[in-house]
């Protein structure tokens, strides 16, 4: 059996911090008290193996998620993790709540290579990572493979030292805050982009004058970034600091646990309803709770002790957690005897409501699953979700994968189906004006929770919904028989797009797709001015002499049925390059020098004659080799 001791002046401090707590606010807190709860009411799935990774603490928190959970349809979710090979993968996602995972290579890093520090948070859709280095990468929507990896940022001013979180709040801004373990000067700063990480301003987010410290970040309060940090071998303990628009500020209350935590260095922190922070974090063989309401700053937190093991010390808990709604979720591990293998996945669920915890609940239920460590999960999970998940690693190597299927709430009435959805132009380039009128939440009654609108230049089914981009602002939804409006922008000029919306209810409940509406985006105006071309007709090709490959553009004054072929100077047809319905506007096509059959022609002069409705037009290409 491990004997962990604990040196009298820590163990005088947390006396007195606990006594203090209890004598301000009443509280008589018993130790076992989680024994006498109920059992929670929520189901658990059986762990299922998603990933495989080699590297030491893959999944490992400390206080960062690498879990991200979709805001516009939460069935997508994504996992990252450490890996240890250059052709290893350090992503996978779901799209059906975890029925079936991706199992292609995903790199994060450029070679595969990653570390236990990755930090990720997501925003509508796209992830944004950050590591040591420190770097940065953001993956687009529908971030599903390397291809929608964006550039690789080193941040300035950063080594390979520095450790990383990143956040991002709701205006777009991205922040990622670094630290470097023995460089007191290191010790915090930040960096933010509001250009997706094109350019970054750099600053002191709080000259801690430590050399070993731990931090973690989170919107906090109005979505303003908080940063937490935790000071090693030193009396304050855990603090935070909270932007007030120019700086990082110490409120009053900024002292969450004054005591001297040594080198233990696991914790976990968030936030519900925006206002009340948590923080729980394992200290000797116990785990410990701090909360406290915002409260402009003043008063006083509050501390219990959630759960204990004898032989389960300090960093070894490896406590995480996310929210949804007024209830937190921890997940934590938590050894039944001295040997690691012991070593068990539990979590908890703490309500705002009756500020009480739920008993503990094992998670690690897999056969053969020992080891267990590090879990992770995402900041927060979606109102609308019907899930809360969790992964950690296994000492298979392998990355587990469960979930926490909620109590039905009693709402088995989902929101009705939109008749009525139509689309036209909108005022600027690029943009969709779309109307409806409101379903309710019950079929058509009463107010919907959200609403998600896919669309693409394919049309929208049910079929194809999930692997669709959804519109990243969609507006809340009015009472139902109301006209509701939606102007999607960003759309590229010349295609022919397809809308469709569904509305979803507060238990994650989505209504029947609403009828499909299409909208040809070359129709629209800008500053008042047609933007189609007045005639149609074959612009021409370049470069022209060519000698691999020659672009021909062609004008289409209104949508046509083009045949674009080209033909050799006997008149015979060598190849078609497009036989389509096309949109008007300036159209290109390109020509390798090959016929039907991929074979290279030879050098000389060819035509290329275009069909649009009544309209034949040619031009003569000059091919050299």
């Amino acid at each position: 059996m491990r004997v962990v001791r604990m040196d009298k002046m820590k163990r005088k401090r947390i006396s007195s911090y606990v006594g203090s707590s209890v004598k301000n606010f009443g509280f008589i807190f018993i130790l076992i008290v989680f024994l006498s709860l109920p059992v929670v009411a929520d189901q658990l799935t059986t762990p299922i193996k998603v990933a495989t990774s080699g590297a030491d603490g893959s999944t490992l928190g400390i206080p960062r998620w690498k879990g991200y959970m979709s805001e516009l349809d939460p069935n997508q979710f994504w996992l990252s993790y450490a890996s240890a090979a250059s052709s290893a993968g350090s992503m996978n996602y779901t799209t059906d709540a975890g029925s079936t995972w991706s199992t292609g290579i995903i790199q994060i890093d450029f070679n595969g290579w990653l570390d236990m520090h990755l930090s990720l948070f997501g925003r509508n859709g796209e992830l944004y990572f950050t590591w040591p280095g420190v770097h940065f990468r953001k993956f687009n929507a529908p971030a599903h493979s390397n291809d929608d990896r964006g550039a690789l940022v080193t941040l300035g001013g950063t080594a390979d030292a520095n450790r990383s979180n990143i956040m991002v709040q709701s205006t777009g801004r991205i922040w990622v805050f670094t630290r470097d373990a023995g460089t007191a000067s290191e010790n915090v700063k930040y960096q933010y982009s509001d250009n997706e990480g094109s350019s970054w301003t750099t600053g002191t987010a709080y000259a801690t004058g430590a050399l070993n410290v731990r931090i973690g970040s989170m919107p906090y309060v109005g979505g303003n970034p908080a940063l937490v940090v935790e000071y090693l071998d030193d009396n304050r303990g855990f603090e935070y600091y909270l932007w007030n628009g120019s700086s990082f500020q110490a409120r009053s209350d900024h002292a969450i646990y004054p005591v001297n935590m040594g080198q233990t260095r696991v914790f976990t922190h968030n936030v519900i309803n925006d206002t009340t922070m948590h923080l729980v974090f394992g200290d000797a063989n116990s785990l410990h709770h701090c909360w406290k309401n915002f409260n402009n700053g003043s008063g006083t937190w509050n501390h219990e002790i959630i759960d204990n093991s004898s032989y389960t010390a300090d960093n070894e808990w490896f406590v995480t957690s996310t929210v949804k709604g007024s209830d937190l979720y921890i997940f934590y591990s938590k050894k039944s005897t001295s040997d690691a293998s012991s070593s068990m996945i539990y979590y908890k669920k703490w309500s705002q409501t009756t500020q009480t915890w739920t008993a503990p609940v094992l998670v690690s239920t897999a056969a053969g699953n020992t080891s267990n460590r590090d879990p992770n999960t995402c900041f927060h999970v979606p109102n609308n979700a019907t899930y809360i998940p969790v992964f950690w690693n296994s000492g298979d190597g392998g990355i587990y994968f469960a979930k926490i299927i909620l109590s039905s709430s009693g709402d088995t009435v989902p929101p009705g189906k939109i008749i009525d959805l139509g689309a036209v132009p909108g005022s600027d380039l690029g943009e969709a004006n779309l109307s409806w009128t409101a379903p309710g939440d019950d079929n058509y009654s009463g107010t919907a929770y959200g609403y998600v609108i896919k669309y693409d230049t394919i049309a929208v089914t049910d079929v194809n919904w999930a692997t669709l981009p959804a519109y990243a602002s969609p507006p809340a939804p009015l009472p139902a028989g109301q006209h509701q409006t939606c102007t999607v922008s960003g759309l590229i000029p010349g295609n022919l797009y397809f809308f469709a919306v569904r509305a979803s209810d507060e238990v994650g409940s989505l209504g029947a797709l609403s009828n499909v509406a299409s909208l040809d985006i070359s129709l629209d105006v800008a500053d008042g001015h047609d933007l189609l071309p007045n005639k149609s007709y074959l612009i021409g090709n370049y470069p022209n002499p060519f000698n691999a490959e020659t672009t021909i553009q062609y004008s289409l004054d209104r949508r046509s049925q083009v045949n674009l072929s080209i033909y050799d100077l006997l008149g015979r047809k060598i190849n078609t390059l497009v036989d389509a319905s096309e949109s008007g506007g300036i159209h290109s096509a390109q020509w390798n020098g090959t016929d039907f059959r991929g074979r290279v022609v030879g050098s000389g002069i060819y035509f290329c004659r275009m069909k649009a409705d009544n309209l034949i037009d040619s031009r003569k290409l000059l091919l050299l080799k």
